[in-house]
């Protein structure tokens, strides 16, 4: 049986502190915030006044301005990175067997702004008559899929998840599973959201998750320092495509990462509540771990979940001391939202993204504003500067409500061409 593998060829992102890979890249390792006072809306009323908004955006560079206008920014994110992953992957599909490609989209809020909720003011405003053709389809979560197929015209398996912050990840992994078991030979894996206007926000300050650090915007996403106070929320998009390994060598493709495992568990205890042993993580771990056949001395380096909820990360502390024993002390650990804030569904992408720039630069990307730590979080989170550092293996984790937990292992590819 011809053992198949899946690798990394192409990086699309949009995200708060940077458009495109390069620019992201730089403003990583140089660490650079994306945090501002929220400019789509005046904030005044709330309690927090600062998110991660994508700057410097046309989705018309993109998208044709028709249905621009008539779409939704989620999906403006969503296409613009899948376009933005072809071009860097330099693969040219019409030479492509399309039947071989696939696409899948993640999205955790969806259109509720800027489709669901304009609409039905128009409708409380002026009744039935306001309704408009596109609307139906335009705030259902699988029509950037939809886009994104008829985009590129590919017309093979295609899917759509929604499954929280680890959806990110949850969309590789479907990638990942279709090209090892053979069904296709291409994935461009998606995900994005959009997060960020007024009854999104009143909901998120109601819940008492997000930092108030309204005067230091650039400060206020801290995770693992002892004065930390929530979550900044932020938006983006960020698209990988994946390819099977032959595949990708046959043309010569630069190879950025393989994806050698994943794995998922849930707490299932709590929808708000993080269990702080850690245990639910632990299990998810392990289990990649085993799936891909590595020991846990063969992790070099994790890209954190690290979102700066005090719970959440002194649980993700507690999990990697179990799990890795001793050695936990001695893995370099950081946390990208401190730059980029919680961008939903698109985190886990951001975290892709970063980890496999980690992979091939041989440097980790810095936690910023960790000025003092927390006690209870005393691990190796590469404070402040970015750290030179040689990877071979990267464990990529995520949380998302109801105590998910999604663990994803990259690894540096024997055969890459760069």
């Amino acid at each position: 049986m011809i053992t198949r593998r899946a690798v990394i060829t192409g990086l699309g992102i949009l995200a708060p502190n940077g458009n495109g890979k390069d620019a992201y890249w730089d403003a990583l390792i140089n660490g650079r915030s994306g945090i501002k006072r929220i400019a789509s809306f005046d904030p005044s009323p709330f309690s927090t006044q600062i998110a991660g908004e994508v700057k410097n955006f046309d989705p018309c560079c993109f998208i044709d301005p028709k249905l621009v206008k008539r779409s939704a920014r989620f999906t403006h994110f969503g296409v613009a990175a899948s376009k933005m992953a072809i071009a860097d992957a330099g693969i040219d599909l019409s030479r492509e067997n399309r039947n071989r490609c696939g696409v899948c989209f993640g999205t955790t809020i969806g259109a509720e702004n800027d489709i669901y909720e304009n609409q039905h003011r128009r409708f409380l405003e002026s009744g039935p008559k306001a309704g408009n053709r596109f609307t139906s389809t335009e705030f259902t979560p699988h029509v950037t899929t939809a886009y994104i197929c008829s985009g590129l015209k590919i017309t093979g398996p295609n899917s759509t998840l929604t499954s929280g912050c680890s959806t990110g990840l949850d969309v590789v992994n479907w990638g990942f599973k279709m090209i090892k078991q053979g069904e296709i030979d291409v994935a461009i894996v998606a995900s994005a959201d959009a997060p960020i206007f007024p009854f999104a926000m009143t909901s998120f300050c109601a819940l008492g998750i997000l930092s108030k650090r309204n005067d230091e915007p650039e400060k206020a996403s801290r995770p693992y320092d002892k004065d930390r106070d929530g979550m900044v929320i932020s938006e983006g998009g960020a698209a990988i495509v994946i390819e099977e390994l032959n595949h990708a060598l046959a043309r010569n493709a630069n190879i950025y990462a393989e994806v050698v495992s994943y794995a998922t568990a849930c707490e299932a205890q709590d929808v708000y509540h993080v269990e702080l042993s850690g245990q639910t993580l632990i299990s998810a771990m392990k289990q990649a771990l085993i799936i891909g056949k590595l020991r846990e001395d063969e992790v070099d380096y994790i890209c954190a979940h690290g979102n700066a909820i005090p719970s959440y990360d002194v649980a993700e502390t507690n999990a990697f001391k179990a799990f890795f024993g001793d050695r936990a002390y001695t893995i370099p650990i950081s946390s990208i939202k401190s730059m980029t804030g919680q961008a939903y569904a698109a985190g886990g992408g951001f975290q892709v993204v970063a980890t496999s720039l980690s992979l091939i630069n041989g440097m980790i990307p810095p936690t910023i504003n960790l000025d003092e730590p927390d006690p209870l979080c005393d691990l190796d989170y590469v404070s402040r500067h970015a750290r030179r550092f040689p990877i071979d293996t990267a464990l990529i984790n995520s949380h998302s409500v109801g105590g998910t937990h999604a663990v994803l292992v990259l690894k540096k590819c024997n055969n890459v061409v760069f």
